[in-house]
């Protein structure tokens, strides 16, 4: 029986999911798949990831992916956020086929395709397993909704004109505007 046979699927079946262009990731056992995302969409995510990805190395703070990238949550629970930042206190999570538990910050870029699993599948799911921060920023509404979890869960939503700090990336402050300078 081939993987897309099955009704309930695991981590180990999203490792070995086709590799055809669609994101594929699985959530509480359930297969989803999405199209590619349009070029909008991977300018903010190829922004942000060379922002993140410079500001951690710069200062030795941990390692940022850009998706593809595996994260596997639980038995059941195996996505492929657009960006992710793994902590150096977390770096035992990076393995050579996946990142292997909660990494510190997930950030997902909105497309009309993934809006509704972004919004409340994950955001769920990521405040369960364990992420820190989780990043949901909005190209249509040129937004960046910051959800902290731990301690005290904190909500902050920033738009054009104003910047933001991250919790998990001490000293990185972003301009939203910049964030969306890329769009067409």
């Amino acid at each position: 029986m081939g993987v897309a046979a099955r009704k309930h699927y695991t981590s180990s079946d999203f490792l070995k999911f086709p590799d055809d262009g669609n994101r594929h990731e699985v959530i509480n056992g359930e297969w989803i798949r999405t199209p590619p995302p349009s070029l909008d969409h991977q300018r903010v995510v190829g922004m942000l990831y060379a922002t993140l990805r410079s500001h951690a190395a710069d200062r030795g703070l941990g390692e940022a992916f850009v998706a593809p990238v595996g994260v596997l949550l639980s038995p059941t629970d195996a996505i492929q956020p657009d960006v992710v930042f793994v902590s150096e206190k977390r770096a035992k999570l990076k393995k050579k086929d996946a990142i292997h538990g909660a990494p510190d910050l997930m950030v997902e870029v909105l497309s009309p395709s993934t809006t509704s699993v972004d919004r409340t599948r994950k955001l769920t799911l990521y405040e369960k397993s364990g992420v820190r921060e989780y990043w949901i920023v909005d190209p249509a509404s040129r937004t960046v909704e910051i959800h902290e979890f731990g301690g005290a869960r904190r909500l902050r939503v920033h738009q054009e004109g104003q910047s933001f700090e991250s919790a998990v990336l001490p000293g990185l402050s972003l301009a939203v505007s910049a964030i969306f300078s890329s769009l067409r």
